[in-house]
């Protein structure tokens, strides 16, 4: 393993993760035009925070670089170890150095303009990692106990969308600025945790030529919705901007403190329904639907299921909703539950309504497609639906086994036969996904006694799926704020897990992963 050369590319990655933390400056911009106000004292001073954090990020590249030359070693190459050590640290020095805007704008804003209210007020560090994370990691849970006064915050704010739309990217991100210089082997688990995962669809030999292409396709969508929430939605320019970061990105950060809601605008929740569906497609289905490519979407076993699934929970949730919630009419149920069902499912963590104010038995029938998430090769989290369409296969095959001992049994997704090695990994992924979860449910509830088991089991299950607002005390009008510091630290990891898609973070646990062979 070469670890000097580990942290040189980890380093490249940070010295261009600086040059985004400028981006929130310009986001005064899409408020307004007025330059006395641009150059007002409450707007410079909110740069502040960005330009030290830009500044430090910076330096730290440098740093990260004059390490990896003090320790290099000669003919070390890099290898598979290497792409999930990378992968790896690239997260967390991001979850790390996107905090530092908040960390500036909790102590250093407030020292200089006291008018401005800071972003925490209490254990600053953690609830700054943890909000940068959460976004990130595209979760959206927010421990914003008192949340920022939009006019002073705006940068702020914009930070929390754009860390999101950065994160909803992330491995992308990491193969055009970074993985074009290492070797192929690296390059292949860029795409495995978070591009097609078990179910591997090449849309251009090159993998470089992927990026671009998935990258394109991720700046397209996010530019249609914008302009659609702009000139239909009539939302503000800012507002546009920051729902549709949160939006493509299956993130969930708003900028209002009841998320979509607060609008109460139906275009707007109609327009962002149906991108946080979008948004949920793999990636490779919008680039077969742009070159033409119809049999390929037609014949792709995990876009009809997500399809299908989708359709029956939007319909049931809608009926369900109708016979046992107080809603006026099918039509307010299906606007409600529509909304909440995709919602959901994608792991965005959008509300239009609290979820949590309906009866128990619809809230467990939301949690399993919480569980699940959308697809693979798409921006949301969960386990994936490829994966519980393997899982299905494989328990179908074994019940045919028992009657049939003597026939070769196959899973095949796509008429083509996956390998049992990646049906053996689909079942480990699964495991450990499920002992991750009943083990930090335990852990929530011990360290957290005082709160009600389903609160800290929401919490888990929210984090690790990257989906953000849950149920009881983290209910869409809460948030994760009064969770202790050991809690949020806890949840915190269970986000990059989450994200990280559990093999890469477990890997680097093993001692042998850390032996030379």
């Amino acid at each position: 393993m070469n670890i000097s050369q580990s942290l040189k590319l980890t380093g490249v990655f940070v010295k261009y993760f600086s040059l985004f933390l400028l981006v929130p400056i310009f986001s005064v911009f899409f408020i307004t035009t007025d330059f006395k106000i641009i150059i007002s004292k409450s707007y410079l001073i909110q740069i502040l925070p960005f330009l030290f954090s830009s500044f430090i990020t910076f330096f730290i590249s440098l740093g990260l670089n004059k390490i990896s030359n003090v320790i290099s070693t000669e003919n070390e190459e890099l290898g598979r170890k290497d792409g999930f050590l990378i992968a790896t640290l690239v997260w967390i020095f991001a979850g790390l150095l996107g905090s530092l805007p908040y960390i500036f704008s909790s102590t250093l804003v407030p020292i200089l303009y006291p008018h401005i209210i800071p972003v925490f007020d209490n254990d600053i560090l953690i609830n700054s990692f943890f909000e940068s994370v959460s976004g990130i990691t595209t979760t959206g849970a927010s421990v914003f106990s008192v949340f920022p006064n939009i006019d002073q915050h705006s940068m702020i704010i914009f930070w929390r969308s754009l860390s999101q739309w950065l994160g909803g990217i992330g491995i992308i991100l990491l193969v055009l600025i970074i993985f074009p210089r290492i070797s192929v082997g690296i390059m292949q688990i860029a795409s495995d945790q978070e591009g097609t995962g078990p179910q591997k669809e090449r849309m251009t030999p090159r993998l470089y030529q992927t990026g671009l292409i998935l990258l394109t396709i991720y700046f397209g969508i996010t530019l249609l919705l914008y302009l659609l929430l702009f000139f239909i939605g009539d939302l503000s320019s800012y507002d546009s901007i920051i729902h549709s970061f949160s939006t493509v990105s299956s993130g969930g950060f708003s900028s209002y403190p009841l998320s979509i809601e607060s609008l109460a605008n139906l275009k707007v929740e109609m327009i962002i329904l149906i991108f946080m569906f979008i948004s949920g497609i793999s990636f490779a289905i919008f680039y077969f639907l742009i070159t033409a490519n119809f049999q390929k979407i037609f014949e792709n076993t995990e876009f009809k299921t997500y399809m299908i699934l989708n359709l029956l929970l939007i319909v049931g949730l809608a009926f369900l909703l109708n016979n046992y919630y107080n809603y006026s009419s099918l039509s307010e149920s299906f606007r409600y539950g529509a909304f909440q069902a995709i919602s959901i499912s994608t792991g965005t963590g959008f509300t239009s309504y609290n979820f949590n104010d309906w009866p128990s038995h619809i809230k467990l029938f939301l949690i399993f497609f919480l569980i699940i998430g959308g697809s693979s090769g798409s921006t949301t989290g969960g386990v994936k639906m490829i994966r519980l369409i393997i899982v299905m296969k494989r328990i179908y095959q074994e019940v045919r086994r028992r009657v049939s001992p003597n026939i070769i049994y196959t899973v095949k997704i796509n008429n083509k036969v996956i390998d049992e090695e990646v049906v053996s990994g689909v079942m480990s992924f699964l495991f450990l996904f499920i002992f991750a979860c009943i083990f930090s449910i335990l852990a929530i509830n011990l360290i957290e006694p005082e709160i009600s088991a389903f609160t800290g089991a929401s919490a888990v299950l929210s984090s690790i799926s990257n989906l953000g607002p849950g149920f009881e005390g983290i209910n869409p009008h809460s948030n994760y704020s009064f969770f202790s510091i050991p809690s949020k630290i806890l949840l915190t990891f269970l986000m990059l897990l989450g994200r990280l898609e559990i093999f890469t973070i477990v890997a680097l646990l093993l001692p042998s992963f850390w032996k030379k062979y």
